[in-house]
């Protein structure tokens, strides 16, 4: 079903009222009613200008002065969109100086107490410390130590130190960054190939390296990503494959090929699960060539043999040195053995070649290009893409499956296609892309952690972060490997509602994130003097970029103008009865307005 207003607001119409009065100290209660803001609107959603349509699926929104830059590109809407998109598809050629200053000014808290142990080795001295993002260029031979808990880094804290950097920088470039598609792609691929850092610390010690092969493959050939991927330390530890030993009897370990086939490649929709012969399964014809229809378990069990002995450097007794967290392929774990995966017979004694061979077998398979093709359009385009748009993309992915920039080719593909340009408010932003659009919109600074005279003080970042995943997502945490949901029906419900409606004032308090940003000087600057409407209209068109329903754009300047206690909405707005003559007083309504803003259909659908 295709995402409407009225099936957004279907699940948080309830909580209007409560949300508006509740977030916000510097509303007067009954101040905004639901209704007016959040209640019956036309079913259809309001096309926005090309730039708004750009910069919302190929990033996560505008900062000020972005659309005017799009807008100067020049020519047709459609001109305009494809050089923007050329622009992305390249990022190394974007000038990112202002994001590459603000990794490297970042500071992050680090603390723990001394430690001692009768083995002295155990032992470690205590540790208070606003400190650089250190580790995310470091290399396996710099971050090992950490997974091993060598010294100096026998304290829990510094085995998770470069995964608390990476999301810190995460965060840092999705706000920051002109390299907009490189960062929705790298949120895309980190989804698609989950690893949860809390299932090991040597995933959370290596993680820097998991997050440059997400960065470095997300536009290229997804065969030459998928064995990328495979061969880590993240994936190994998180789906087991650094303990898949077929020798000795022990049979292999499943866990990795079983998400291999339902999430990596073919997907679920490709899977028999009610057949146990695959000479029962039939076959398929894509473009002239012949595949199984499909994969059994049968395929799993054989897939497992065939990445047996694929394992790491990681000081196994059986393999002991080198222990420096190298990609390793132990013949002594392999089944060398006989092997028949989606109906093709693998022989015996290919060693390493047998994993790099089911590779080649699923990557080459039109399910696996639907599948991940379906995927790219749900993230970029809606929840129920055309099978018009997937199938474009699935026979681009087809045609260029040796090509070292094939993902970049089916993003072109889908990217450019008319659904693109022609669909709008598809799509309920996710937590992570609604705060750092938010963000964006209002040109805040993320914090920089400090040392205070309370050393309990000072960790902003760790604030944030926490207030974040009270919405219900969690950047490199979600527990299972599916990754998060990107569907409306998943994150459009009351208590997630109201949950990402509270964000925004939430981050702004140093309880909850300390983000820094001036909206009375900002809106001052664009707007002096200017009256009620004039600021409600500015940052209706800097944060949503088009107009809104009237009923929803008389809200937030009612709201604003305190229409309700005699307010004008032709004047500044000003103090109402009984208030304190104060420039604070007024500060907090204006913020309180663009928070609410942020709260509507127009800002939370993309």
């Amino acid at each position: 079903m295709a995402l409407t207003r009225r099936h957004f607001l279907a699940t948080t119409t309830a909580l209007g009222a409560a949300g508006a009065v509740a977030t916000f100290g510097g509303a007067t209660a009954g101040a905004l009613a639901a209704p007016p803001l959040l209640g019956s609107m036309p079913a259809s959603v309001t096309l926005p200008p090309a730039a708004v349509i750009a910069l919302n699926r190929m990033g996560f929104g505008p900062r000020a002065g972005d659309v005017a830059a799009f807008n100067a590109l020049g020519g047709t809407d459609a001109a305009r969109l494809q050089a923007y998109l050329e622009q992305q598809l390249s990022p190394a050629a974007i000038d990112d100086s202002l994001c590459d200053a603000k990794i490297t000014s970042a500071r992050l808290k680090i603390q723990y107490d001394a430690h001692t142990d009768a083995d002295p080795a155990k032992s470690y001295p205590a540790r208070n410390e606003a400190a650089p993002l250190g580790t995310l260029g470091q290399g396996i031979a710099a971050l090992w130590p950490r997974a091993r808990g060598a010294a100096p880094f026998q304290a829990w804290a510094e085995r998770m130190r470069p995964f608390e950097e990476v999301r810190v920088a995460t965060w840092l470039r999705a706000v920051y960054s002109k390299r907009q598609l490189a960062e929705v792609l790298a949120d895309f691929w980190h989804n698609h190939f989950n690893v949860n850092v809390n299932s090991d610390s040597a995933i959370a010690a290596t993680f820097p390296i998991y997050d440059r092969i997400v960065r470095t493959h997300s536009m290229g050939n997804f065969r030459t990503f998928l064995e990328e991927i495979a061969k880590s330390v993240g994936m190994m530890y998180y789906l087991d494959n650094v303990s898949n030993k077929a020798g000795g009897g022990e049979g292999g370990n499943e866990n990795y090929a079983r998400e291999l086939f339902e999430l990596h490649t073919l997907g679920s929709d490709n899977y028999l699960k009610f057949y146990d012969d695959r000479g029962s399964v039939g076959t398929i014809t894509y473009n002239g060539k012949t595949y199984v229809r499909g994969y059994i378990d049968r395929d799993v069990y054989e897939a497992a043999r065939c990445l047996s002995g694929w394992t790491l450097n990681n000081g196994q007794w059986e393999h002991p040195t080198p222990n420096d967290g190298t990609f390793l392929f132990y013949n002594d774990w392999h089944d060398n053995a006989l092997k028949i995966v989606l109906g093709v017979q693998f022989p015996y004694n290919q060693g390493i070649a047998d994993a790099r061979h089911l590779f080649d077998l699923l990557c080459s398979h039109p399910g696996t290009a639907r599948h991940l093709c379906t995927k790219l359009c749900r993230r970029l385009v809606s929840d129920t893409p055309s099978t018009e748009l997937v199938e474009a993309a699935t026979a681009t992915w087809m045609a260029n499956i040796s090509a070292p920039d094939q993902i970049k080719r089916v993003l072109r593909t889908i990217l450019l296609s008319d659904e693109f340009r022609s669909t709008w408010g598809q799509k309920l932003k996710r937590p992570f892309e609604l705060i750092v659009s938010f963000l964006r919109g209002i040109g805040a600074e993320l914090p920089v952690d400090e040392l205070l005279a309370d050393p309990n003080a000072g960790d902003y970042w760790s604030s944030l972060l926490w207030s974040f995943s009270a919405a219900g997502q969690r950047l490199f945490e979600w527990p299972t490997p599916t990754g998060h949901p990107d569907t409306t029906a998943y994150w459009a419900n009351t208590n997630g509602m109201l949950r990402r409606w509270n964000r925004p004032y939430t981050l702004r308090q140093s309880w909850g994130g300390n983000v820094a940003v001036n909206i009375r000087a900002q809106t001052d600057a664009a707007v002096p003097g200017g009256s009620c409407i004039r600021i409600a209209d500015y940052w209706i068109g800097r944060l949503c970029g088009y107009s809104l329903p009237a009923a929803t754009r008389s809200a937030l300047i009612n709201f604003l103008a305190q229409t309700a206690q005699g307010g004008d909405p032709n004047q500044p707005p000003k103090p109402m009865n009984g208030e304190p003559n104060t420039a604070a007083l007024i500060t907090e309504r204006l913020e309180s307005m663009v928070q609410l803003l942020v709260m509507t259909p127009e800002f939370q659908l993309r």
